[in-house]
């Protein structure tokens, strides 16, 4: 599997992306988390580690009503963790001077000790992982740090002037996102690693009114458009002013076209509703601090068990399911993930069996397996928690095209417009923007106000066949969850899928 569309083949790349900020040298953060380390190593600590992150984000939103908005965030700071006596206890610190790095590790060790006083608190028994050591860095061929707010800006309005060209479009948002992090790691078990990471990402979205109805139409994802791990070039190859203008015609469209019916249908469902139909019913099903029930009290648990890998059949045979951080370009991309482990790919799903979980180093030790490295953070201020990486369904064969032939008559819908979900990750309804009905393998007529819904296996085991690899397009998309709530992000894709007996207009 590669990275598909997120990224254009590499131009020279630009090393200096990544010189900027206080992170940047990988031999001075070592020294700073060998510092933090050597401030918990007392008698009762079987582990600890810590995480020196820098991060600098900028987000520009524009619009039609409120003009343009333009935000820039910077933080810098160190997070610790330490097992003492089987208890965990954690803290984190912005950083302003040296001191701040054993205040932090004292801090984290006073709360594990604390931990350790209650009675029947959690223990937790790590199983010892080998030492990994390595650095990773994105690869960037236009620093989108090094673009002038005037360009910025001037593709905000351009974008804007676009969509929103039909006198029907009442709204119209454009959006430009870039964002740059060092991820430093280290752990009393000797790993030393060193990650520079850096996100380009645009939208665009528009809203029409008429013939009693608003529509919305949206590029290159209705959900914050799309990110990927690169430069500023991912953002020129989106052609953002090409496709608003699409959007903007498509919209003013749909105010006209019929209404799409009820019943039961068979249905090619686009990449882009496919990547939320994974993160929903499959990324969160499959992680396993929801499936072990420690995720219960904020977004729910799963349906699936702790005794499902090699028994339940969660799809048809299909239907393949990959984690992979390895693949560059994602937002699910990294070398190794927020407790040390080094990436990989893994099958989550194969041929509509479960093979494996999401998991943690301590929820996988609770089932006696090793963890596939999906323990992620959003910054220092929080500890790990079991997210989605860049988990995908693996393309079949054939171009769309051929796979409408083989679908006969029935629909290709795309790109989402509500989602609802319950706390098993069971029960589903979505609806879509677009819907286009299909006849004798053509795509014919636009409707509008197309949903579906239905359960989970009854879905996925409805899958008939996947386009293949040509057809694959990949999505970074946030995620929230934990107690704090922090953001996750990741990286979901596939190709269009071919789906029957589904269960159409269900929202009405």
């Amino acid at each position: 599997m590669t990275s598909a569309d997120t990224v254009a083949p590499l131009a020279a790349v630009d090393a200096a992306a990544h010189a900027w900020g206080e992170l940047a040298d990988d031999q001075a953060a070592a020294t700073m988390l060998s510092r933090v380390l050597a401030a918990v190593d007392v008698p009762g600590v079987s582990y600890a580690d810590a995480r020196l992150i820098e991060a600098e984000e900028v987000r520009l939103y524009s619009t039609l009503e409120s003009g343009l908005d333009e935000r820039i965030e910077h933080n810098l700071g160190v997070g610790v963790r330490v097992l003492f006596n089987s208890s965990w206890g954690f803290a984190s610190v912005p950083i302003d001077d040296a001191d701040d790095l054993t205040l932090a590790a004292h801090r984290a060790l006073a709360n594990a000790r604390n931990a350790d006083r209650v009675s029947d608190a959690y223990r937790t028994e790590l199983p010892p992982m080998p030492a990994v050591s390595g650095r990773y860095a994105t690869d960037v061929v236009l620093d989108p740090f090094a673009v002038s707010a005037s360009t910025r800006q001037a593709l905000l309005g351009d974008i804007l002037s676009a969509a929103s060209a039909p006198v029907e479009v009442v709204m119209a948002q454009a959006g430009l996102n870039a964002k740059r992090q060092h991820r430093h790691f280290a752990n009393t078990e000797g790993s030393m690693q060193h990650q520079h990471l850096i996100e380009s990402g645009a939208m665009a979205l528009v809203n029409a009114v008429g013939n009693g109805t608003m529509q919305r139409r949206s590029f290159p994802n209705s959900f914050h458009g799309n990110t990927a791990q690169a430069g500023w070039e991912y953002v020129e190859g989106l052609r953002m002013v090409e496709e608003a203008d699409r959007i903007g015609r498509e919209a003013v469209e749909l105010l006209t076209a019929p209404l799409a019916p009820q019943g039961t249908a068979d249905v090619i469902i686009g990449p882009a509703q496919m990547a939320l139909q994974i993160h929903e019913s499959t990324g969160h099903a499959l992680e396993l601090d929801r499936i072990l029930g420690d995720e219960a009290n904020y977004a729910g648990t799963s349906f699936i068990g702790p005794d499902a890998v090699g028994t339940l059949r969660y799809g048809s045979e299909a239907v393949n399911i990959t984690s992979d951080p390895t693949v560059p370009g994602t937002r699910g991309s990294f070398a190794f993930d927020d407790e040390g482990v080094p990436a990989s790919r893994q099958p989550l799903i194969s041929e509509g069996i479960i093979r494996n979980f999401l998991s943690t180093r301590d929820s996988a030790a609770r089932i006696g397996v090793p963890s596939i490295g999906a323990a992620r953070s959003d910054g220092w201020g929080y500890t790990p928690v079991c997210f989605a990486t860049n988990v995908f369904l693996e393309p079949g064969s054939g171009s769309t095209e051929e796979l409408q032939e083989r679908l006969g008559n029935g629909y290709y819908i795309d790109d989402n417009r509500s989602w609802s979900i319950d706390e098993r990750r069971h029960n589903f309804q979505f609806g879509t923007e677009v819907a286009y009905e299909v006849k004798d393998g053509v795509r014919g007529r636009l409707l509008r106000g197309f949903s579906y819904g239905g359960t989970t296996p009854e879905f996925w085991q409805s899958v008939e066949a996947v386009a293949g690899p040509e057809e694959f397009k990949a999505f970074g998309m946030p995620c929230g969850k934990g107690e704090p709530k922090q953001w996750g992000f990741l990286g979901h894709g596939a190709s269009p899928t071919l789906v029957r007996n589904l269960r159409i207009g269900v929202d009405r």
